[in-house]
């Protein structure tokens, strides 16, 4: 019986959570008032403190999660871009 079961090995690492994303953005990032922004745009409105509330897992809005993906996306980008620009106005 015991060879019917495979135990899939567990990653020694944790899956990265909208928490740890949000504190990899450093300090006073302004990430949720722009996830605010972003869905105001699209119609939703939610309060800063409902977001504060999905990054810290305290509760579950598809919504604000995409979104709040989006912008931490957007931002990585910026950032990179940003990097790039000023490596090559360096030279």
């Amino acid at each position: 019986m015991q060879e019917l079961t495979k135990k899939i090995p567990e990653s020694s690492e944790p899956a990265p959570t909208l928490r740890d994303l949000y504190n990899q953005m450093g300090p006073r990032n302004g990430l949720a008032a722009r996830v605010v922004e972003h869905l105001a745009a699209t119609g939703t409105t939610v309060a800063l403190s409902t977001v504060f509330n999905v990054i810290y897992g305290r509760s579950n809005h598809a919504v604000i999660t995409d979104a709040f993906l989006t912008v931490v996306a957007a931002e990585k980008q910026r950032r990179a871009d940003v990097a790039a620009r000023t490596r090559a106005l360096a030279e």
